[in-house]
């Protein structure tokens, strides 16, 4: 017992030489080690030592981020908030149905103290129950350079309020626009002269209104654009100089709709998504703009019609420093029209597929037009280094009967592989 009586007298020595240690340092480290914590952790140095009590209440850029923490309760959001003194750089919060009208209450002291990260996203989605409807206050936040909303509706803005003059990123998912549709998001981008970053994933307007009114995205500083709708919504785009990825993805394009149009306003792009339409002839042809700065390219499309095969041929032509190109099959597609090697063949000039490396194909049915696509890539592609086959399991070629076909095709590029794999459901 006597030799152990020291050390445990010696525990609050150091307990206290340690704090003292704390309290010598100068404020302005101990705020940038808070400012540096996540929320829960930097309110907990409140226990650390009696000069670190109220530092996180001061510290500079503290991130007021509680995220897709499960279970966190508003009520800390509150706290932090009334005590929290100086400008919120970020702040972050999923909030449950029973505590969505909270938001009503963050955002105006959001607002006061110039936040400028805001991502809400709220638990009830449209199709459950009708979704949470923003306060109007969220138009005061004129510090915005990130605003993230998801499954909520924005209101019409106040007027010379409706757009955020330094918002650089804009991500709306399940969010509707009640009052004003699609020329309330039309303002709301246009009055955000320096976005970089649009997503605008299944977004929501009033019926009648999603379709037939022809809208356009005034963004002249965009470098991301992604829309991802069930329906068209009747969007246009302005030439966009200094675009670099595009994703455009949606279920039901309006019959009218100009792809010619539509990428040629984007042809700076580098990395493109696209749905590919589905149209009785080209929804591509007549496509002259070249895609120079392209070197990934992803598409959901099928090879069952002509229109369609001619459509991803046309693209590939005027993409001639492309590199990667990735394409999902559309499934629930018979093949109704024979395109033979030799059509394709037709269609080769000297540039098309010149600098592809990687080539990959997801959901293949392997029927002959497929077969017919692997065989001309495959057999005109000089620097290819890889080409991925994902079938689907109900194809109705074996394996082996597939690869022995497969290893038959001429390959331009001696370093080519091709790996083949079939999709199995659990």
């Amino acid at each position: 017992m006597e030799a152990s009586s020291p050390r445990r007298k010696s525990l609050p020595a150091e307990a206290e030489e340690s704090e003292t240690r704390l309290e010598s340092l100068p404020s302005e480290i101990h705020e940038r080690i808070v400012s540096l914590l996540p929320i829960r952790d930097a309110v907990r140095t409140s226990a650390v030592a009696r000069a670190w009590r109220r530092i996180w209440e001061s510290a500079p850029g503290l991130a007021l981020d509680w995220g897709f923490e499960h279970g966190a309760d508003p009520a800390h959001a509150d706290a932090v908030l009334a005590r929290y003194t100086r400008p919120v750089r970020s702040f972050f919060f999923c909030l449950p149905e029973a505590s969505s009208q909270r938001a009503d209450d963050w955002v105006p002291l959001l607002a006061g103290k110039g936040v400028q990260i805001l991502r809400l996203h709220f638990s009830r989605g449209r199709y459950v129950k009708p979704p949470h409807y923003m306060d109007v206050s969220i138009f005061s936040c004129r510090e915005l350079t990130q605003l993230q909303l998801v499954h909520c509706d924005i209101p019409a803005a106040p007027v010379g309020l409706a757009g955020f003059p330094n918002l650089t990123k804009l991500y709306l998912h399940e969010v509707g626009f009640p009052d004003n549709g699609v020329r309330g998001l039309e303002t709301l981008i246009a009055e955000s002269p320096l976005l970089q970053l649009l997503w605008l994933d299944k977004l929501w307007f009033p019926e009648g209104d999603d379709v037939e009114e022809e809208w356009v995205i005034r963004a002249p500083n965009l470098r991301n654009l992604s829309i991802i709708s069930e329906n068209d919504n009747g969007w246009q785009i302005e030439e966009l100089p200094y675009i670099e990825e595009v994703d455009i993805n949606s279920e039901n394009y309006t019959t009218h709709r100009d792809f010619v149009r539509l990428l040629t306003r984007v042809a700076r792009v580098q990395k493109l998504d696209l749905n590919m339409p589905e149209r009785e002839s080209s929804a591509l042809e007549g496509l002259s703009c070249s895609f120079e700065n392209l070197r990934s390219l992803s598409l959901n499309t099928d090879f069952c019609f002509l229109s369609t095969f001619l459509s991803t041929l046309y693209l590939l032509k005027n993409a001639p420093n492309l590199e990667e190109l990735s394409i999902e099959i559309r499934y629930d597609n018979d093949q109704l029209e024979e395109v033979g090697l030799d059509l394709l063949s037709a269609q080769w000039t000297d540039g098309l597929l010149a600098k592809l490396k990687s080539v990959s194909m997801d959901m293949a049915t392997c029927e002959s037009n497929e077969m017919h696509f692997i065989e001309f890539v495959l057999s005109k592609a000089r620097r290819l280094e890889e080409f991925r086959i994902c079938a689907v399991e109900d194809c109705t070629r074996s394996n082996e009967e597939l690869l022995v076909e497969i290893i038959k095709y001429r390959r331009a590029s001696p370093q080519a592989k091709v790996f083949f794999k079939r999709m199995v459901f659990v």
